[in-house]
């Protein structure tokens, strides 16, 4: 994994943001992958042609983690990859037993060679309606190290849990599963996860700490059990959504709480700017309908005016309460 120096690390000032995986940055990705999944050259060619076609399916979380500091191409500092686990992979794999070691070689395999297929929007709010969603967390890497006396790495860690967040929060989870090196157990129990054997796990015994995967999960008695505060705790406080906007409004908004500008906005979500102005209003009038009071002094007629503080009121509600922007059902 490429590192940079200290020296390097402490010339600049950082500008770190997260924000979904978008299409055009999986090259730069591709530079993450950690070194105990060892995929051969061709099978990164593969991985990166199903990543193309699911990036934007609801049933993959993906999320990079970039300084806008550095120049185009070196900024992604981090990035993480789970999938909502469709239930014939969750059962293929043994999710919910005792699996084998590399699991997310095995998902992969499915996932794209296996015929398996990534849940969709409405299949995801049936399963989150009736608090049965499997979390399992293919990757997540970052460029830095993990050395926490250096100040960068600090800092891209910090913000690691503020992505974790941003991705994984507002879902019923029923469990989430968690492969990783072994070099990063002390990092995982720090962020909530139990470490758990795998059912091969003898076999694993002298491999290089860095290429020995570990198994980490944390199910929701488990989480009901522990005191909040660390990030895959906190994942599994849920609560219905009050407003349950339509598929493209919380695409909308998941969007929009990343501070992308219209014109992002519009290039991501396929419409014009009558398009995209009809979204808001779909959205305003939904909140006006179950709370009328909801924009207080803002509400009105005149979207010219009153339309910016009407989309500043609902993107501070929805990133306190993101379940607001997952897809949900009656159970």
């Amino acid at each position: 994994m490429a590192v940079m120096n200290a020296a390097a690390r402490l010339s600049h000032l950082p500008r770190l943001r997260t924000r979904p995986l978008r299409a055009h940055d999986l090259p730069e990705c591709l530079d993450l992958l950690p070194p105990y999944l060892s995929f051969d050259a061709a099978g990164r060619e593969r991985l990166a042609r199903w990543w193309q076609q699911a990036v934007d399916s609801p049933g993959m979380i993906s999320g990079v983690m970039e300084d806008m500091a550095l120049p185009p191409g070196r900024r992604i500092q981090g990035w993480g990859v789970s999938i909502i686990a469709p239930p014939v992979l969750t059962e293929r794999l043994d999710l919910l037993s005792t699996p084998r070691a590399h699991l997310t070689q095995r998902a992969y395999h499915e996932l794209v060679e296996g015929g398996v297929a990534l849940l969709d929007d409405r299949e995801i709010a049936r399963q989150n309606g009736r608090g049965e969603l499997e979390l399992l967390i293919l990757h997540f890497t970052v460029r830095s190290g993990d050395d926490l006396s250096d100040p960068y790495a600090q800092k891209v860690f910090a913000l690691a849990n503020d992505s974790f967040r941003a991705f994984h929060d507002g879902y019923q989870w029923r469990t989430m599963v968690y492969e990783n090196s072994a070099l990063t157990t002390a990092f995982a129990v720090q962020s909530g996860f139990h470490p758990t054997r795998f059912v091969d796990e003898d076999t694993l015994d002298g491999a290089p700490l860095e290429r020995r995967p570990a198994l980490f999960m944390l199910t929701r008695e488990q989480a009901r059990r522990t005191m909040p505060g660390t990030p895959a705790r906190n994942a599994f406080e849920w609560q219905p959504p009050r407003f349950r906007f339509n598929a493209a409004q919380r695409r909308l908004l998941t969007n929009a709480l990343f501070d992308e500008n219209d014109e992002a906005l519009m290039a991501l979500l396929g419409v014009s700017t009558h398009g995209l102005k009809k979204l808001w209003r779909g959205i305003y009038e939904r909140i006006d309908d179950i709370e009328p009071e909801f924009f207080g002094d803002s509400g009105g007629a005149d979207e010219g005016k009153r339309g910016p503080e009407k989309r500043r009121q609902v993107l501070a509600y929805v990133r306190q309460r993101l379940e607001e922007l997952r897809p949900w059902a009656n159970a």
